[in-house]
């Protein structure tokens, strides 16, 4: 299956407005390595939003337990990725950071409880992309095993995404909820246009 095969309809049921631009894994498979390496930092960070969304809003139940949930994951999937990485004969290097996020979560509202639910949409925003470039990359790769495990990430990739939306949708109106993705993902579309396509993961 062509790597751009990924359908408008699942682009649409992550709440994406458009696809990855096609230069993007053309650059992801001259240089795998950097992209895994920065996969593992992309986990690892995952973890810490799901740490601090816990931490922040510690008297709300529903974000405490479906946070402890995610962080669970995330830190496997951290584990996951180490290990290929071991296998592999690399170590992990230095975080370079993730532009993409950052100007993503430049976004994020200041004052509560606006801020919650942009924290949650940008996360679950985040968690969508990455299902869109894992499910690239398993359509991708010829290592079988790698193509695997990708693909079962991207799966719970999409899962995160749900949830963060289900989560909103608890704390805030559902309409306030639609109106306020559809502006982030659109911001978030126009971030994407402009990425010079490094072997990252959000690159």
């Amino acid at each position: 299956m062509s790597s751009f095969a990924f359908s408008l309809l699942n682009l649409y049921m992550l709440c994406l407005k458009n696809k990855s631009n096609p230069e993007w894994i053309v650059s992801a498979l001259k240089n795998l390595p950097s992209v895994i390496m920065d996969h593992a930092h992309c986990e690892k960070k995952a973890a810490g939003t799901g740490m601090s969304l816990l931490s922040t809003y510690f008297d709300k139940k529903d974000i405490s337990l479906a946070m402890s949930d995610l962080v669970e994951e995330e830190i496997d999937h951290y584990r996951s990725v180490v290990k290929i990485l071991d296998k592999m004969g690399l170590t992990l290097s230095r975080d370079e950071g993730d532009e993409y996020a950052k100007k993503l979560l430049s976004f994020v509202r200041k004052n509560e409880p606006e801020r919650l639910m942009d924290r949650f949409l940008t996360s679950g925003i985040i968690e969508a992309r990455s299902c869109e470039r894992l499910q690239i990359l398993a359509e991708n790769i010829t290592d079988i095993e790698l193509r695997n495990f990708y693909k079962e990430l991207s799966d719970s990739e999409a899962g995160h995404y749900v949830n963060f939306v289900k989560l909103a949708k608890i704390y805030f109106e559902e309409s306030e909820v639609k109106k306020r993705l559809d502006e982030l993902t659109q911001i978030e579309a126009e971030i994407l246009k402009n990425l010079p396509n490094k072997p990252l993961m959000h690159g």
